[in-house]
Parts: structure tokens; sequence; C-alpha cells
């Protein structure tokens, strides 16, 4: 998971740095939805692998296996990793929230282009109406 998240991180730090140097996002609706989802599904991953740090149903049964449960856990240094992984996870979470503003600022620019279709769509009509006035004067 380590890598998976500094894989994203790497993969999005680019974009924040064409945005203030172009003004642009560059980035179709499309491929920020994807960059989302990707976000979603490695914090759900995450936060389903970090029940490893609860002690599992079996020690009720047998307690005397509880040490040797720690010992793994410490050995594998479990804590510790699942700490780093949520700071790198929180990382990712500003990367949601500017993911979140790019969609957003694609959403609004396709309804600012419905808009001006639905503009000029009136416009017409209002030229066809007026056209159709004067046909129905001049006969």
């Amino acid at each position: 998971f380590e890598e998976l998240i500094s894989n994203t991180i790497e993969d999005t730090k680019d974009i924040p740095e064409t945005l203030s140097e172009t003004g642009k996002i560059g980035i179709p609706h499309k491929e920020i939805m994807r960059k989302t989802g990707e976000l979603f599904i490695l914090r759900t991953n995450i936060n389903s692998v970090g029940s490893v740090l609860d002690s599992p149903e079996v020690f009720w049964s047998f307690p005397d296996l509880q040490p040797l449960y720690d010992a793994a856990r410490s050995y594998l240094e479990i804590p510790q990793r699942i700490n780093l992984l949520n700071t790198r996870v929180e990382a990712g979470l500003v990367l949601q929230d500017m993911l979140q503003l790019l969609k957003e600022s694609v959403s609004s620019r396709h309804a600012e282009r419905l808009e001006q279709i639905v503009v000029a769509l009136i416009g017409i009509e209002i030229v066809l109406g007026i056209i159709t006035i004067l046909v129905d004067l001049m006969a």
C-alpha cells in the first residue's frame, strides 16, 4: 500500500503545478473521475487492512496465544506501518480535495456550454418568429 500511495501522489503532483502555470486544468472529466475512484479504492483497502491492529476473536478462546500474536505484530512493525499509511492517506485526502475541485470546475464549464447553447437556440427561435411574422404581414 505504501508504494500505491506514493505512486498516486507522484501521478497527481503535476496537476497543481500545471493549474498554477497555465490556469487551465488540461485533464478530461473522465480522467479526473478515474483518479478519484482510485483514491477511494486505496483508502478503502487501507482501512480494511487496518483491522489487523485489533486482536482476532480466536484469542478470546486461546488467551495464551495473544503474546505470540503481539510479538509477530511488533516484529512486522504493523502499528508503525498503519500509522505511516494513515499519514500518507491524509496526503491522499488533499489529492481528493483537489480532484473534487477539478471535477467541479469541469462540470461548471459543461454547464456554461449548455447555457450558451440554450441562449443560442432561443435567439434562433426569436429570429424565426420574426421572419414568420414578416412573411405573414407581407402576404
